[in-house]
């Protein structure tokens, strides 16, 4: 078989449908916050027999407090000789590890010929293995989670629906972030962090290209916070903004929509709150975002912030006003001006500024003294301590697809598939909002390949889409007079020169 998605699945599989009797063996590796909604799903499925490889046996023993049934495992997946003897004795990995050690996985499975599951997407590494994979005749399936995932599910619904009824998408507008609840959301950058922020913060340095009012436009990877799209409008409860997501153009070949240049548009964003896109953009003005290692130790977080603003020719420790003054002169904006105030008390409530008056936050966790890490790494340490989610808060995942449509008698129309679901942190009834949007498509095409001898089902979206709607991840479709396209601009605040 192939290293693939499931609209390759969908698209160029033969149909199989050769049921297979035997309890299968489950072999997850990771036991991360998005396991939870897998393992309990998996969990239900009685003719499989799931086991949980992970380097955190607490992690792994919370996943399976209301399973004894399921057996744990203690893995370094860099010890070959036990990553290869666990992946022996399953049917179906799912690796859950994080997306740069999925090759060592794959690797093994194909060593192996057992089939692999992930969530992330495709790298050109794993594109690597794709022979491979077809002559140990295994499917190594990625990009099965929310985004990317639950998108190409939703999208590729719609568009085989009207392929099929003699119609053409003009035009794929798509949006998807995963957010904090608004009354979760009164921090810096509106935005909280449930895992490393280093995805998030490094995402702001690549180049986007995307199509629009049919033509080509790329944004180049420094200026992408700063052309952001002010007004992204799909929700009245939300006061949202977007950036543009890498390289939207590719999936004009994925989804089937080609040529390009008949369409309107080809666009996939990254939501955020209003305020996200100019706060974030002015941490890379000042210099937080750089990813050249520095040899420095800090004694806090104000000290590394000063190392940051003045470099490592400061002798003595500046005042208030110098730094708010160099803050002016980085930003490039004028003395006195609103926005540079908004910046200045972010970074107070960052604890990268700090009045003499202020006393050090004892239970912050504090820079590290050895080492060299870029000022990115270094910052990602602070926000993920600072913006991290609390018990009881709530998270929000937010996907909509907007397609125009040219209907086979000439009319035209608008369609929406939106998706908008909650969850909560650290509840034993509850999942996050990207838990169940990750781990719940996982699990349910790690079921179909475990059942069934080769997940070639057509329209395998069908089948995955009803069994989300079954465990509550719910999408709906409207119809609607106009769409987005015109409205959206990527021209920014008007903040910045």
């Amino acid at each position: 078989m192939t290293c693939c998605n499931l609209i390759y699945v969908i698209n160029k599989r033969p149909v199989t449908s050769t049921i297979i009797t035997k309890r299968k063996n489950v072999l997850l590796l990771g036991s991360g916050f998005v396991s939870r909604p897998l393992v309990d799903y998996l969990a239900r499925q009685k003719d499989l027999n799931l086991i949980i490889a992970s380097n955190s046996k607490s992690e792994a023993t919370s996943l399976i407090k209301n399973h004894k049934e399921i057996d744990i495992v203690d893995l370094d997946v860099h010890n070959q000789e036990n990553l290869s003897k666990v992946i022996q004795g399953s049917d179906v990995v799912v690796s859950f590890i994080p997306a740069f050690l999925h090759n060592i996985v794959a690797e093994t499975c194909i060593k192996h010929k057992k089939n692999m599951v992930t969530a992330s997407y495709i790298s050109p590494a794993m594109r690597e293995l794709d022979n491979k994979a077809k002559q140990a005749e295994i499917i190594i399936l990625n990009e099965i989670g929310v985004d990317p995932g639950i998108d190409h599910l939703s999208a590729m619904k719609i568009i085989d629906e009207v392929k099929a009824e003699g119609g053409e998408v003009t035009s794929f507008i798509s949006w998807c972030g995963g957010l904090p609840t608004p009354e979760s959301s009164e921090v810096p950058l509106k935005y909280k962090f449930s895992w490393s922020p280093r995805g998030v913060l490094t995402a702001a340095l690549n180049d986007a290209l995307f199509w629009m009012n049919g033509k080509k436009h790329k944004i180049l990877g420094g200026e992408l916070l700063k052309y952001h799209f002010p007004n992204v409008p799909i929700d009245s409860n939300f006061e949202f903004e977007g950036l543009a997501n890498r390289d939207s153009l590719s999936y004009i070949d994925t989804y089937g929509l080609a040529p390009l240049e008949a369409k309107d548009a080809m666009l996939r964003g990254t939501l955020r709150y209003k305020g996200f896109s100019d706060l974030m953009y002015s941490f890379l003005k000042l210099g937080l975002l750089e990813t050249d290692p520095v040899n420095v130790q800090h004694n806090s977080w104000p000290d590394f912030f000063d190392y940051i603003l003045f470099g490592p020719s400061l002798k003595t420790k500046p005042t208030m006003e110098s730094r708010i003054s160099k803050i002016e002169e980085k930003l490039d904006l004028p003395a006195k001006h609103s926005f540079v105030m908004e910046v200045v008390n972010a970074l107070k409530d960052l604890s990268l500024l700090q009045d003499q008056h202020q006393t050090t936050t004892t239970n912050l966790m504090q820079p590290p003294k050895t080492g060299s890490l870029s000022p990115l790494d270094t910052f990602c340490i602070l926000l993920q301590d600072k913006l991290k989610y609390n018990p009881g808060e709530k998270d929000l995942l937010v996907l909509y697809h907007e397609f125009e449509i040219k209907l086979k008698n000439g009319n035209k129309k608008t369609k929406t598939s939106t998706l908008i679901t909650d969850g909560v942190f650290g509840s034993d009834k509850n999942y996050t909002a990207m838990a169940k949007t990750v781990g719940l498509p996982a699990a349910i095409a790690t079921e179909m390949i475990a059942r069934v001898l080769a997940p070639t089902l057509p329209q395998i979206y069908n089948p995955v889409l009803e069994k989300l709607d079954y465990e509550g991840i719910k999408i709906k479709e409207s119809t609607i007079e106009k769409g987005m396209r015109e409205k959206l601009k990527w021209n920014g605040s008007g903040i910045w020169k």
